[in-house]
């Protein structure tokens, strides 16, 4: 049922709200001159403590495959669609969709989720299991009394005679644990915070475990494949007419030109399960919103990761970004082509079916969703058409 994989400890630990994404990166850094594992270098630079790192460890254990991720699952049970919205994968306001479309057409909610592209077969599957050993009595790193023991706040023996004492009575193992004065109510409310935030990275990993098969036959997008519903296909083409600018020539995959008399209400982004808000980069303000939108889904958990690699800087000569494997994006076509006319083609010479955002470059000028078939194209590249649309050579 899942497809292996291995979460790196520095997201594991970003997760669970341990250190931020700077403290992180001085901590990489300082890793590539020398064999120090990550964990150990954030703990010689008091960022962490060694307690601080046992339980993320034990919990990357779990995460190579969606059957031992499952058994991770802790807490009081939740719905499926709180699931989703806690793993952040969904809002809020798009599970209030979700449900309306339910009552619509009717059927459980989880067979809605996979017709609207959300969930895959083996996402939905995993997050029902991660459900119902919510309820289970079996042991998981992540259980409130398990999580006081490896962080230091209770003693194995405390936890084991509350665990006797709560047999005898009806209340939770909180409330027993701070009768018999072994945990205070703060250390209580700090393991469930992290419980709270462990989980969220491990249904996060599900959701990543889940789309493994799918990204190795083609990594057929969510969003693609709800644009195969027609309503959203006339919202998107839609919305795309009315934010691309002057120079657009959209693929439809067909000679025809674009014909839509859907409303553009604005609705179409909802559409898109990423959260743009967390692209981090230089540029991240200046791209435009598909991209913000792509590579908000792309970001090594609940799609294939893509790193942002923005360059604007028209006339000089310039190579990708070290390590970069993308090409780079918020570029303006037009002025590149003034100020190189050796190196990229007019824009006037354009027939293309490439999509320019206020004429600049971005994810959807090369990707098109609207085409479900492996890499989503805009058109071919057979013997480099797709890079010679723009580029000399």
């Amino acid at each position: 049922m899942g497809h292996s994989a291995k979460f790196r400890i520095g997201t594991i630990l970003m997760g669970a709200g341990l250190l931020n994404q700077q403290q992180l990166d001085k901590a990489l850094e300082g890793q590539m001159h020398g064999n120090e594992r990550v964990g150990d270098t954030l703990i010689r630079n008091g960022v962490l403590k060694a307690e601080d790192l046992t339980t993320p460890l034990l919990v990357q254990e779990y995460l190579g495959t969606i059957e031992s991720a499952v058994k991770l699952a802790a807490g009081g049970r939740q719905l499926l669609g709180q699931l989703l919205v806690e793993s952040g994968h969904i809002s809020s306001e798009q599970l209030d969709q979700v449900i309306a479309e339910q009552q619509r057409s009717g059927g459980k909610l989880g067979e809605v989720f996979k017709r609207l592209g959300i969930l895959s077969e083996q996402q939905l599957n995993g997050l029902l299991v991660f459900q119902h050993n919510q309820d289970a009595t079996r042991d998981s790193p992540l259980r409130l009394g398990e999580l006081l023991v490896s962080t230091g706040r209770i003693a194995r023996e405390q936890l084991e005679d509350a665990l006797l004492k709560q047999k005898q009575s009806d209340k939770n193992i909180g409330q027993v644990l701070l009768e018999a004065g072994y945990a205070t109510p703060a250390c209580i409310q700090h393991c469930i915070s992290l419980q709270k935030m462990l989980t969220k990275t491990v249904l996060a990993a599900i959701l990543a475990l889940g789309m493994g098969a799918e990204s190795q036959a083609g990594e057929m997008c969510t969003f693609s494949t709800q644009l195969q519903n027609s309503a959203m296909r006339a919202q998107y083409i839609a919305k795309v007419a009315s934010e691309t600018g002057n120079m657009v020539a959209y693929n439809t995959h067909s000679d025809g030109a674009v014909v839509s008399d859907a409303a553009d209400d604005g609705s179409v982004s909802s559409f898109f399960f990423g959260k743009s808000g967390t692209v981090k980069n230089q540029g991240s303000s200046t791209l435009d919103s598909f991209s913000q939108d792509c590579l908000g889904c792309h970001d090594g958990l609940q799609a294939s990761d893509r790193k942002v690699n923005y360059k604007n800087t028209p006339g000089q000569k310039s190579h990708w970004s070290q390590g970069a494997s993308e090409h780079p994006i918020g570029m303006n076509y037009a002025s590149y082509a003034a100020m190189d006319p050796q190196s990229y083609k007019p824009v006037s010479s354009f027939g293309s079916k490439m999509m320019f955002v206020n004429g600049r470059v971005g994810c959807t000028t090369c990707h098109d969703p609207l085409n479900s078939e492996k890499n989503h194209l805009a058109k071919s590249d057979y013997r480099s058409a797709l890079c010679l649309t723009c580029h000399t050579k």
